[in-house]
């Protein structure tokens, strides 16, 4: 089954993936054209006198000499023609080269191509994409859509940012092509490409560690694409033989099929500079499976906590001026000196920090809630605790049922679009139901028989048998439930969380109480 072989294979590296798109991504959710077909539409808005055949015969077919050609061809029109004047005033003090007019009609041109097309199997898609697990995207595309899908990651433009900027590897879009928010940027004519091949290696040094550590997942690329052809080249040239071996498995290219095909997995290699790859190829005609098992990769906290704590750790480490607040400490005495601090780094202090209360929120936290209330904004629990919380019983319902993400259902829809809420985590909390808090079978078969002899949950307290009330009571009929004396019986006997016999029963009788009071 692919979902679970894919899993499996993710979940082998100690990082998430990287995402290394290409145009077939642009083309399947904006609807933009190929590079050619790109070059061909453009030739005819612009109005130029000849018509694109000439600039591509010319060129010998070679897409960035026609795009030189048509550049220097439109120079002169852009600057003197009636049509461009509203262009000029927007652009004309950006000008830095003959090919600048050319660069700025192509972006508003793909700047102008933003709204997603309309289709449930893409809809469906973009919403899983939105909450896919990843480390960060590499893209040669100029729009604008990953930033729009993932509004939290930094962005960088272009060789020159990428090569002389501080990359933290984390909740990061490196756009190596340029982008068309910086006309400039683009890289499209024979000379943009000559200078972009002469700084490859720079390049590649700069995205080596990214390869090495994170599996990278490709998408709207073929096998034989020149742009990873030439990335990949140029990493191999860095790396040892046994280097190359690390590269083994973290290659995963996503080929699409417009067939209605099973997605599968299977191993392939590819070949670089007489250096065969392995890698593995992903063959499907939708993306919906290989998302979903991405959306349900989880990692320990939300990227933009992981990206801020890694960014203010490397300033704190590189800078005798740090501007990050940080306390890092291995004495306790002092604590009351972190008020202003943003994060806290304890050295050798783990038994210690339960002593001063220095933690997050834990399933004994959010337990203890559910039965006496902190006055927890239910929104930032629903979002950054609960997705988050690895245990068999976790108390969703108050903090769901008060932050509204309940649907009429009492269930959480399936498309909701909080990001942190992924296909897994949705499908868990939606599937529990009475039987999620039943005891063993022994104990389920008499059921008749307890409810035979207790009236109520009130008289079943009154046995005063502890292990009877906690195994009972989930067998009980609801409507002999009385929660506020439920309530009360939890508040009431809260020790037994820590009891090793009893512990888990109690959970689960937390559980019941809060499905019963805000899902049931």
């Amino acid at each position: 089954m692919f979902a679970q072989e894919f899993k499996e294979h993710i979940s082998k590296f100690s990082t998430s993936p990287f995402l290394f798109i290409g145009s077939g991504f642009s083309r399947r959710y904006l609807g933009l054209p190929t590079w050619e077909l790109l070059l061909m539409e453009i030739c005819d808005e612009l109005g130029l006198t000849k018509p694109y055949n000439f600039y591509k015969s010319n060129a010998d077919s070679k897409l960035p000499k026609v795009a030189s050609i048509i550049g220097e061809d439109f120079n002169e029109l852009w600057w003197s023609g009636e049509k461009f004047e509203e262009s000029r005033k927007e652009f004309s003090s950006l000008a830095e080269t003959k090919f600048s007019p050319l660069k700025f009609e192509v972006a508003k041109k793909i700047k102008a191509q933003k709204e997603l097309l309309k289709d449930d199997l893409i809809d469906k898609e973009l919403k899983l994409l939105k909450k896919i697990n990843i480390d960060g995207a590499i893209t040669t595309n100029w729009d604008e859509l990953l930033e729009n899908i993932f509004p939290e990651f930094n962005k960088f433009v272009g060789q020159e940012e990428l090569i002389f900027s501080e990359l933290y590897s984390i909740g990061e879009i490196y756009k190596i092509h340029g982008c068309s928010s910086k006309p400039n940027s683009l890289i499209l004519t024979e000379e943009d490409y000559n200078n972009y091949e002469e700084r490859n290696a720079y390049l590649a040094a700069k995205l080596l560690t990214i390869f090495i550590e994170n599996p990278i997942i490709f998408i709207g690329y073929s096998l034989d694409d020149k742009n990873i052809q030439s990335i990949l080249k140029s990493i191999i040239k860095c790396l040892t033989k046994e280097k190359i071996e690390k590269l083994k498995d973290r290659l995963i290219f996503c080929q699409w099929n417009p067939e209605p095909i099973k997605t599968s997995i299977i191993d392939s290699t590819l070949l670089i500079s007489d250096t065969v790859i392995p890698i593995k190829l992903i063959t499907t005609n939708d993306f919906v499976e290989i998302f979903t098992v991405l959306a349900n990769n989880k990692r320990k906290l939300p990227i933009k906590i992981l990206r801020q704590m890694k960014g203010m750790v490397y300033d704190f480490v590189k800078s005798n001026n740090s501007k990050s607040k940080i306390y890092v400490t291995d004495n306790l005495e002092n604590i009351e000196n972190i008020h202003n601090a943003e994060f806290v780094y304890g050295v050798g202090l783990k038994d210690r920090f339960s002593e001063v209360g220095i933690k997050g929120i834990e399933l004994k936290d959010v337990l203890l809630d559910a039965i006496e209330s902190r006055n927890w904004e239910s929104d930032k629990i629903s979002e950054l605790c609960l997705p988050y919380l690895n245990a068999k019983y976790i108390p969703y319902f108050k903090h769901l049922r008060n932050a509204g993400y309940l649907n009429e259902n009492n269930e959480i829809d399936e498309d909701n679009e909080i990001v942190e809420f992924s296909p897994e985590f949705i499908k868990k909390v939606n599937e529990v139901n009475p039987k999620s808090f039943y005891p063993s079978a022994n104990y389920i078969r008499k059921t008749k028989e307890i409810n035979d002899k207790y009236s109520s949950f009130t008289e079943l307290k009154t046995s005063n048998n502890q292990l009877h009330i906690l195994l009972y009571t989930p067998l009980l009929a609801y409507d002999k439930i009385d929660l506020e004396e439920l309530l009360k019986y939890l508040q009431e006997n809260k020790k037994l969380l820590e009891n090793s016999t009893n512990g888990t029963h109690f959970r689960k009788l937390i559980c019941l109480y809060d499905y019963l009071k805000y899902k049931k």
